[in-house]
This record gives structure tokens, sequence and C-alpha cells, in this order.
């Protein structure tokens, strides 16, 4: 992954978890030996480097939005935990660091930053006892960016949804009680000289619009967040923003997007938005969402660089271990406004390399830019 020209690292999310210029079709997924972009992040160019990367929380939750009944659900539960851990998040979280700091931004845009809570549960009286942390995810990529050599903080947190402590099991007979909060992140890096890349007003809040999810035990609501940061670099101005919109209500995705638009991202400095969409740039058709953003004068740094090439980032198996990369789809985008000018972009974490002990990073590319303020 260390070299010196950006190539690719080559390479939906389901019902809670987990994109101007003109997109080519593209039949299929790119195939895992053919690199199709050059990196280009040299050192000391004097351009400002932005990243996005779905982390994966290690479940698409497909068990627990079809159960009909509280014996479903349960079954539900067990499963999904069980998905979790059999992505090793500890071990991916590592992959993640490495990718990061093989891109060396200044600014990550993280989504599923998930920590996962388990504990006991008494069948007889159908209550949760206390649960504890299994996996904190920001907390293991933070350990691992520092042990691999990072300098990075987590400048803001914002929470999506959360699940209290529900009841599972896993057959034949293992109760268990697991609990989930899903956050988005934002990363900065601490390393350069403030007199070139500063940093401050961290902000985040969640959408106006969101989804429903109806479940045998009430219904719950899956809201979406967005993080911004207001930054300099060399002396200009502008605002990152990063967020991870609605995947399967595509009306409530749009108006995420209007939100994003006229809220935040309404500043009068330049806009570097690094995002999982959910909504698809290439192959056609291109989602509305992402239709709108153009349309609204915003411009998509890949299909600026690479308008021939698809550049997937969408979605391996769910349990990451596809040994035959499955990317069939780009929604992971870092769109600008103002005057921001392109230099390179590249995919990571999705090379056949990047496939290590049996799995993938994430069932996502991260998606690194290189701009020009």
């Amino acid at each position: 992954m260390r070299i010196s020209t950006w190539a690719v690292a080559a390479a939906s999310l389901a019902i809670i978890g987990s994109s101007g210029g003109v997109a080519v079709a593209y039949p299929g997924p790119v195939p895992a030996h053919r690199p199709v972009v050059h990196r280009g992040l040299d050192s000391g160019n004097g351009n400002l480097r932005v990243m996005t990367y779905n982390a994966d929380e290690g479940t698409d939750y497909i068990e627990v939005s079809q159960a009909q009944t509280q014996q479903q659900f349960l079954v539900a539960v067990g499963q999904t935990i069980t998905q979790v851990r059999a992505t090793n998040p500890p071990a991916r979280m590592q992959a993640i660091a490495s990718q990061i700091l093989a891109a060396r931004p200044n600014l990550v845009g993280l989504e599923e930053m998930d920590q996962w809570y388990t504990g006991s549960f008494d069948p007889q009286s159908q209550t949760c006892g206390q649960v504890s942390l299994e996996f904190d995810m920001l907390a293991e990529l933070m350990a691992a960016l520092a042990a691999q050599g990072g300098h990075y903080s987590a400048i803001v947190q914002a929470q999506q949804f959360a699940f209290p402590p529900v009841p599972g099991i896993i057959p034949p007979s293992t109760f268990l009680c697991v609990s989930v909060v899903n956050t988005n992140v934002v990363l900065v890096r601490t390393d350069i000289n403030p007199k070139t890349f500063s940093y401050g007003n961290p902000q985040s809040g969640q959408f106006v619009n969101r989804v429903f999810l109806q479940t045998p035990i009430g219904t719950i609501p899956i809201p979406r967040a967005w993080e911004s940061v207001d930054g300099s670099f060399h002396g200009v101005p502008f605002r990152f923003l990063s967020t991870h919109l609605e995947a399967n209500d595509p009306n409530v995705r749009e108006l995420q997007g209007g939100e994003l638009r006229t809220g935040p991202a309404n500043v009068s400095v330049p806009v570097v938005i690094a995002m999982d969409s959910n909504a698809q740039a290439a192959p056609m058709p291109q989602d509305p969402t992402y239709i709108d953003f153009l349309n609204a004068g915003y411009s998509d740094v890949w299909s600026q660089l690479e308008p021939q090439v698809p550049g997937l980032t969408c979605c391996q198996a769910q349990f990451d271990n596809n040994a035959v990369s499955q990317l069939s789809q780009r929604i992971d985008l870092v769109l600008t406004h103002g005057p921001v000018f392109a230099k390179s972009i590249g995919l990571f974490g999705a090379n056949p390399g990047d496939f290590s002990n049996g799995l993938w990073p994430s069932d996502h590319a991260g998606v690194a830019a290189e701009i020009k303020l």
C-alpha cells in the first residue's frame, strides 16, 4: 500500500447501519487485479487531503428487519451479535488504521463507529441484566492509529441511532442482551504546523427527516447525523462536512441531502463534504440525491478526475469474508462547493492484498482526495 503514486487500493448498507461531473455506467465490479487510478499524494505539495471511510459496524441487520414475531426477534438479535463478532472489529480497525495512514488525510469522516454492549438475560423474568462494552470501534481505531505512528484526534462525534439492551438468543439456548450505539466521527490530523492547517468549531446534529423501524418490541427511530469542522489551510478558510445519509428510503435520503445543503453546508467559505451518501453515482442510473447535489453546484471529485472509471466503493459481503471483491456501486463521495480544485483521488482498503486473515477492512472502500483551496 505504501507506494509513491496514488493507485486504487481497488475497490447497502441495510436497514440500520449503513454519489459534478458525469459518471459512466459500468456493467459490474472492477476486476480485483485492475488498478483504476494513480496515487498522487506527494509530500509537501501544499494540498489539503480529506477522506471518508465507512468502517462497517459488522452487520446489515437483515434478520432484525425481517423479524415478525418475538421469537424471531430473539433469534435475530442473537444472529446480529454473532455476525458482528465474526467480522472481528478490533482486527479490522487495525487494517483501517493502516489505510488511513497510507492516505495521510488532514480530515477523515468515519461512519458506523459503533459501540456494542452485551450482558445477561433472565428468560424467567424476561429482563436484561447489566451490559458491558464488548466492542468500541472508535477506541480500537484510535489505539491502532497511535500504535502505527499516526497523529489523529476525534474532534467531533455524532450519535445516529441507539438500541437499548434488547434480548436475544444464540441457538440452541444461549440467552443474552445486546445494545448498540451507532456513531459518526470526524478525525483531524494533529501533527501539522498550525500555521499551515488549523481547525475548530466542531458541530453536529441529526436530520429532522428519518425512518422508523417496526419491530415486535415496538417502533424504533433510525435518525441520521452530520458533523462539521471549520478549518484553515494555508490561510484559506473552509468547512469540512461528513455524514451518513439514509440507506433504505430514497425519499428520506433526498430530504436529508436538502437539509445538509440548506443547513450546515450553507456557508460563504468553500465546502468539502466527505460522506457515505448511500446515493448511487455509478453505475447508472444515478440516485436523485446525488443528482440534487450536482444541480446545486457541487462537484464530484471522482468524476472530475476519473470520469471513465467507476470507482466502486460498496459493498462487500455482510461478514466481510468474500475473497473476491463484490464492490458494485459508488456511493462514498467527496463533493466540493466553491473555489476548490480537485488534484487526485483514490480508493483504499479494497485491493486484493487488503483481504487479510479472511476479512476485508470494511464492506466499503475508503475514498481519499487531494484538493487545492
